[in-house]
């Protein structure tokens, strides 16, 4: 299955928001097969954004049809870029 139907790309997210977080919010729409939230090579602090993966694109589409509220802010969640 191609990777790039599945990830997707999560922006502005709150500091101290958690991989567990992100796994509990985007769950509802199908099992999360990948999740990673960036951090700052040096400080290792989140860098605001994070790379979600579903198991199938049904469940990637339908994450992409609703809006996103996490810790009382809204963020972006779009298809990710996947080309090298």
């Amino acid at each position: 299955m191609d990777v790039e139907e599945r990830k997707l790309f999560v922006g502005g997210i709150p500091r101290g928001t958690s991989e567990d977080n992100l796994r509990d919010h985007f769950s509802k729409y199908g099992v999360v097969s990948y999740l990673l939230v960036a951090k700052d090579q040096i400080t290792k602090l989140p860098r605001g954004f994070a790379f979600v993966a579903f198991s199938d694109a049904a469940s990637a589409a339908r994450a992409l049809e609703d809006s996103h509220v996490i810790h009382g802010r809204t963020v972006e969640v779009k298809k990710a870029n996947t080309q090298n």
